[in-house]
C-alpha cells in the first residue's frame, strides 16, 4: 500500500527545491516527481512518500552536502512554521504535554505510523521512527526528527536536552529508536476554578467548623472572594482544603471520598456534554485525557495503557501521603462513574502501586465489560 504525507510538510521540500534553480534536479528526481514542482501544493492534500523520499535525498546532497547536523538544524527550524499552523501544539512549561499533543496530531502528517512515542514518563521520552525508506533517507529523516523534537522541548520549557539513538534503522535495525532526556526548570501546580469552587462550596456550607485549623491565612482569603471557573488557583491551597474536607466532612472515610468523586462527574458532564461517548468507554477515557489540561496545569493523570476493556492510569497530584491517598480514591470514583455513564458494566479496579505506601507512583488499573467494540490500543508509556 502506498504511503502518503500531508501537503503541509511536502510543500517545505518543494519550496527548497524551487529556490535552487541552478541545480539540475532531474539527476535526483523521477519525471513524476518533477510534475509537483510546477503545480500548487495544497496543505490538506496527500502526496506520495516515494517522491518525498527522493526530494529529501536530493536536498541532503545539494543543500546539506550530506551533513546530518545540517538536516538536524533544518528540523529545528521546521517546527516554527508548524507551530504557526497548529497553535495548540506547544504547552508552555510542560514538555511532556507538548509531546502528547504531537502524538495526537501526528496522524494528520502521515497516513502511516512514521513516528510513535512509545514511552513518556517524567523527563524521558522514547520515540520510534520508521519511514520505511532507504538507509540514507532513514538516517536523514531521523536526524531531522531529532532537531524537531529538540526544538519542541525547548519551546515547552525544557533545558539541557540529551539524546541517543540506541537502535538505528540505517544500521540494520527494524526501526530507529530515539531517546530524549531533559530538565524542567520552571514548574507550577495549579487547579482550575471549576474544581476549586467545589471545595470552596463544601467549606462555606460548614460554618460550624473552624477551618483555620487546616487552612493558612492566604487560603482563607479565597473564602471571601468570588471564584472564577476559568481562572487558575494554587494547588497548595486545594490540597489543604482537601485534607480539611476529608477530616471534617468525610470523617476520614475514603469510601465517602470515592463517592464524592463518583458524583462529581455529573456536573462536569453537563459542562462538557461531549465528554461521555455512550457505548464506548474507551473513547470517553480518551476524551477526558484531552480535556484534563483544562483542570490542572501539570500532569496529574497519565493514561499508560488503553486496550479493549482495560485501562492503566498513573495518578500523581504531588501532595503529602494523606492528601494523595484521598485524591486517588476521589479519582477512582470519578473514573468508575465515567465508565458507567459510557455503558461499562461490572467495573473492577485495583491500585497496583500507591504513593502513600512508599511507591514512586500511584497506578490504577480498571477492567470492565462492554459490547463488541474495536480493540484499538493506545500506548503512551
Amino acid at each position: 500500500m502506498r504511503k502518503n504525507i500531508k501537503g503541509s510538510l511536502f510543500v517545505d521540500y518543494v519550496r527548497m527545491i524551487r529556490h535552487r534553480k541552478e541545480v539540475d534536479w532531474r539527476q535526483h528526481l523521477q519525471p513524476e516527481d518533477l510534475i509537483f514542482l510546477g503545480q500548487p501544493i495544497v496543505d490538506s492534500e496527500w502526496y506520495p512518500m516515494e517522491t518525498f523520499e527522493r526530494m529529501g535525498l536530493a536536498i541532503l546532497q545539494e543543500f546539506a552536502r550530506g551533513e546530518m547536523n545540517a538536516v538536524r538544524v533544518w528540523g529545528r527550524q521546521s517546527i516554527d512554521d508548524l507551530f504557526s499552523r497548529h497553535k495548540s501544539l506547544i504547552c508552555e512549561g510542560d514538555p511532556r504535554e507538548s509531546l502528547m499533543r504531537f502524538q495526537v496530531l501526528r496522524r494528520s502528517f502521515f497516513d502511516f505510523s512514521a513516528i510513535d512515542i512509545q514511552v513518556l514518563f517524567g523527563t524521558y521520552a522514547k520515540i520510534q521512527i520508521g519511514y520505511g525508506m532507504s538507509p540514507l533517507a532513514e538516517q536523514a529523516a531521523s536526524y531531522q526528527a531529532l532537531g524537531f523534537f529538540e526544538r519542541l522541548l525547548e519551546l515547552s520549557g525544557a533545558s539541557k536536552i540529551e539524546h541517543q539513538f540506541p537502535r538505528q534503522a540505517w544500521a540494520g535495525a527494524p526501526a530507529t529508536i530515539l531517546e530524549l532526556n531533559w530538565r524542567e526548570d520552571l514548574y507550577t501546580r495549579r487547579v482550575k476554578g471549576i474544581l476549586f469552587l467545589d471545595y470552596m462550596k463544601m467549606i462555606k456550607a460548614r460554618k460550624d467548623v473552624d477551618w483555620s485549623r487546616y487552612l493558612l491565612p492566604e487560603d482563607l482569603l479565597f473564602l471571601k472572594q468570588p471564584i472564577v471557573d476559568s481562572e487558575w488557583y494554587p494547588m497548595e491551597t486545594f490540597e489543604r482544603m482537601g485534607i480539611g474536607i476529608l477530616q471534617e466532612i468525610a470523617q476520614g472515610s475514603l469510601d465517602a471520598v470515592r463517592l464524592w468523586g463518583w458524583h462529581s462527574i455529573d456536573g462536569l458532564s453537563r459542562m462538557y456534554p461531549d465528554l461521555i461517548s455512550e457505548g464506548d468507554p474507551r473513547e470517553s477515557l480518551m476524551r477526558f485525557m484531552v480535556l484534563r489540561r483544562g483542570f490542572f496545569d501539570y500532569g496529574v493523570f497519565n493514561l499508560l495503557f488503553l486496550s479493549g476493556d482495560y485501562a492503566k492510569l498513573e495518578i500523581s497530584y504531588e501532595m503529602d501521603k494523606t492528601a494523595e491517598e484521598a485524591a486517588s480514591f476521589q479519582t477512582l470514583g470519578f473514573f468508575q462513574r465515567l465508565l458507567e455513564l459510557s455503558g461499562a458494566l461490572n467495573i473492577r479496579h485495583r491500585f497496583t502501586s500507591r504513593v502513600w505506601k512508599g511507591d514512586p507512583a500511584t497506578i490504577l488499573e480498571l477492567n470492565w465489560e462492554e459490547g463488541n467494540l474495536p480493540a484499538e490500543v493506545l500506548r503512551l508509556n
